[in-house]
């Protein structure tokens, strides 16, 4: 007759708690870690990102190597190198900030108004963002007319932001039409930017009027606002028609 083998004895109560305490404390030591790790890598991309912009406004884009940002940065190049692998990458990065921060500004600024209004807001308050860096934007500006592939890689990550702002503005931004307001809507923006970046005024009066003016006409072209069809019944006209007739 087969034998059973014998039961591992149970470890003492004593034991066993100890290493259920260890292993908490493990575990906790390892989530402090990694948002330690989160929080280094982000102060990391940030020097990154202000480093391409100091050196940017004196080198120009065409000039400025992915090194040149590092060094300027004191990020070390491998962990440079994990966050942004190159210098488009890290310009790409400036702009998700730039949208990230405009996020985090509608906690404390809800928007309100019509969807042109809301649309005028969140422009002004990218612009915003940039007012320390007209002379690295306009370098860039001036060297992205020479490079075309980069200038359409920025526009196609822009046309991302300018997505985003539609949809927070109330307005559709998927199918065919939504994909003509946001090239629409892109367009308008790297025009008035320009402008931004020349407007030398304390209120930047002439670059609002600008934006106004051109969102109306954006606006009567693409029709911004979502018009519901004449034919269209929300369920409870329907029912009251049935009960008419």
């Amino acid at each position: 007759m087969a034998r059973r083998p014998a039961k591992k004895p149970a470890a003492p109560k004593s034991k066993a708690a100890g290493r259920k305490k260890a292993a908490a404390k493990k575990a906790a030591g390892t989530s402090a870690s990694a948002r330690g790790d989160t929080s280094a890598r982000g102060d990391a991309a940030a020097s990154l990102r202000a480093a391409l912009l100091a050196e940017m406004a004196t080198l120009g884009w065409r000039d400025l190597t992915y090194t040149d940002i590092v060094a300027a940065s004191g990020v070390p190049l491998a962990d440079a190198y994990r966050i942004y692998q190159s210098k488009m990458g890290v310009l790409l990065g400036v702009v998700g900030a730039t949208d990230r921060t405009l996020l985090e500004s509608l906690d404390q600024e809800p928007l309100d108004g019509s969807p042109r209004d809301r649309l005028f807001d969140l422009i002004m308050r990218r612009f915003d963002q940039h007012g320390e860096h007209r002379p690295a934007f306009s370098a860039l500006l001036r060297d992205l007319r020479h490079h075309p592939l980069e200038a359409l890689c920025l526009t196609a990550r822009v046309e991302r932001s300018m997505a985003l702002l539609l949809d927070l503005a109330g307005v559709p931004s998927s199918g065919l039409r939504g994909l003509l307001r946001t090239k629409a809507l892109a367009a308008l923006y790297f025009h008035v930017f320009g402008r931004w970046l020349k407007d030398e005024s304390a209120d930047s009066a002439a670059t609002m009027a600008l934006l106004d003016k051109r969102l109306e006409q954006v606006e009567r072209t693409l029709g911004f606002i979502h018009r519901v069809r004449p034919h269209h019944r929300s369920p409870d006209d329907t029912g009251q028609t049935a009960a008419a007739h």
